[in-house]
């Protein structure tokens, strides 16, 4: 659907746009903004004098620099969820959590979750040599349920300039290094479970080589420190200056606390080969930081780097990286396998794996092996079938001994799952998916394994 929108009318709806992305709280379906094609559409005018966005801005916007579109979007869901073990987001207060892990406790539980509908805005501008697109997309994870009052989440924020072979993307998207995903229906993407993900801010550079090879360069930063995370803090001590005689020394500041140890983003390259349906990929990305003291231990007074009776001290040296490939390899003209592979070590929440890049006893960074493998079968038009596997596979001697807490930290993490797709009619669908998950955990005296299954229904509908 089109319509027009007069000057008058743009003064009204321009700063209406403004203010619901600027005021959006801060912080999956898989679907792309790209993907909603039966959306409504304002195409607008072109002006022959700039308008301003707001008063007080910088630069006005120049409508007449190529023609515009506007496109709203999203998807409307429902998820009804049985665990035999906790092993899904039940708490409402969690997007998906450590809980993506069979852990100790075996309740039956069951919810039914609407948290995850999804509405989004995509801008399109373009003068047929150069493009911008910008989206900015919510879903409604934000807090707490309070009495059915959710808060929205930012999903993603960003601006994509095209020019020839060359793309500049600057915002929140998802990332940009192992960028292949499985297509079940667990809000985690098999997070924990041997897939690399996250949406995250980052400035991109891509460039086409050639019709089927792409490479790129990424800069990327989670937009929180670990001490909003898990109440780490760097700690640095300062110079004590100099008093006068008989003055009262000054307070003791060899405890300066900064809010974030993380220092530099992750710097990421992939170069992906693609061509007839088949993908070969390969990523890599590293970041240096200083540790900082595990919450709850004690460092030690040494005043230097080294361990204390209680835990770690900061200022350990991270170096954090990650090397892995991705494949999607059509079979038939109605089967494919999809898959990854990667090893990296310190690997946290930039990859959503919260809470598995350090040995919070020993403060060594944690080395691990993750991967994960999916067959696709196009059925016929009314049904999809997926079967996969994943893991997530830290080396045993890095984890051991570790002070997280019991449901947190683990040796080992498998997920195996099947899924069934089928349109209801147009772009309303159910599906079903069942999922088997074995944990092995890092904390405690003997063998902590436990298994757990999860049976998911959903209902969506993507406009």
């Amino acid at each position: 659907m089109s319509m027009s929108i007069s000057r008058a009318g743009r003064s009204l709806w321009l700063p209406a746009i403004v203010i619901m992305t600027l005021f959006a709280p801060p912080a999956w379906a898989q679907q792309a903004a790209g993907e909603a094609e039966g959306a409504g559409r304002l195409t607008r005018q072109q002006e022959d004098k700039p308008v301003h966005m707001c008063p007080g801005c910088l630069a006005p916007i120049f409508t007449q620099e190529g023609k515009g579109s506007i496109t709203p979007y999203g998807r409307i869901e429902l998820d009804g969820i049985y665990s035999n073990r906790n092993t899904n987001p039940l708490d409402p207060a969690q997007f998906n959590g450590y809980a993506t892990a069979a852990g100790s406790n075996s309740n039956n539980t069951s919810t039914l979750n609407p948290r995850y509908s999804v509405f989004g805005i995509r801008a399109d501008r373009t003068d047929g040599q150069h493009s911008l697109t910008g989206v900015v997309e919510a879903d409604f994870y934000g807090d707490k349920d309070v009495a059915s009052s959710i808060t929205p989440r930012l999903r993603l924020a960003y601006a994509r300039y095209t020019y020839e072979k060359m793309s500049l993307t600057v915002g929140q998207d998802w990332t940009a290094v192992m960028a292949l995903h499985p297509d079940l229906i667990d809000f985690s993407i098999m997070g924990y479970g041997g897939n690399l993900w996250q949406r995250i801010p980052q400035i991109t550079v891509r460039y086409q080589f050639t019709e089927n090879l792409e490479g790129l360069l990424t800069v990327m930063r989670f937009e929180r420190g670990l001490y909003a995370i898990s109440g780490q803090r760097q700690v640095r001590p300062q110079a004590t200056p100099k008093v006068a005689q008989g003055d009262a020394p000054p307070p003791n500041n060899s405890n300066d606390a900064f809010s974030d140890p993380i220092q530099h983003p992750y710097y990421g390259t992939r170069f992906a080969y693609s061509k007839d349906g088949m993908l070969l990929a390969v990523s890599a990305a590293y970041r240096y930081y200083r540790s900082a003291p595990a919450p709850g231990l004690s460092p030690s007074n040494s005043g230097g780097p080294g361990f204390g009776s209680g835990g770690f001290t900061s200022g350990r040296d991270i170096n954090s990286y990650l090397v892995g490939g991705e494949v999607v390899i059509p079979l038939t003209a109605v089967l494919k396998f999809s898959g990854e592979l990667a090893y990296g070590q310190a690997l946290g929440q930039e990859f959503f794996r919260f809470g598995q890049d350090l040995n919070l006893t020993t403060g060594k960074p944690i080395r691990t092996l993750m991967g994960w493998g999916q067959l696709s079968w196009a059925a016929s038009r009314k049904y999809t079938f997926l079967a996969g596997a994943g893991m997530d596979n830290p080396l045993d001697q890095d984890v051991r001994g570790s002070t997280a807490n019991v449901d947190t930290q683990y040796k080992s993490n498998y997920r195996t799952y099947l899924t069934a797709i089928h349109p209801i009619w147009s772009d309303f669908y159910i599906g079903l998916e069942w999922q088997h998950l074995w944990t092995t955990w890092a904390v405690g005296t003997g063998s902590q394994h436990y298994q757990g299954d999860t049976y998911n229904i959903a209902f969506w509908y993507n406009f």
